[in-house]
């Protein structure tokens, strides 16, 4: 019994194995004090660029082989929703207005061994965000701005 356990544990590992990606990304921000809307509620950008430096770098250890690369040069970041004040809480974004959906402007170039493969500039939106926020599981930070960008990065660097 202990056997066929160890073999299905094996088994296991070695389709795990084949699915195994660890590609990297680097991120720029250039100009990010420029950007039409990056702040947190703090009014501090620096949380927020973080978040989207460290999914972008996710998205390429799940998606991208080990021998590729990607740079991304992020130009422009406008996320979803817009801040009000609030008299209880400071500052609050409020999500799911029409008219309020995430936008980014994207320099990238994908290399393979020393190869670029690919390389250009993309303006990636999500024009209907507000008919995902129920699909959410809750209190992510940047949740809009995360499915857009793995869609983009799926869409962009991963084969059908």
């Amino acid at each position: 019994m202990k056997l066929r356990n160890l073999s299905c544990i094996a088994i296991c590992f070695a389709i795990a194995g084949g699915a195994v990606r660890a590609g990297s990304v680097d991120v720029a921000f250039v100009h990010p004090e420029a950007f039409t809307d990056v702040l947190d509620q703090n009014l501090d950008a620096a949380p927020n660029l973080q978040t989207i430096a460290e999914y972008l770098q996710s998205l390429g250890q799940k998606y991208l082989p080990a021998n590729q690369s990607l740079q991304v040069d992020v130009l422009n970041v406008d996320l979803a929703g817009k801040l009000h004040p609030s008299r209880r809480w400071g500052w609050v974004r409020i999500v799911g207005g029409q008219l309020d959906w995430p936008r980014m402007t994207l320099n990238y170039r994908l290399v393979e061994n020393g190869t670029v493969l690919a390389s250009g500039q993309d303006a990636i939106a999500d024009m209907a965000y507000s008919s995902h926020l129920d699909s959410y599981p809750g209190w992510e930070t940047l949740e809009s701005e995360k499915r857009m960008l793995r869609d983009w990065f799926r869409s962009r660097f991963t084969k059908p």
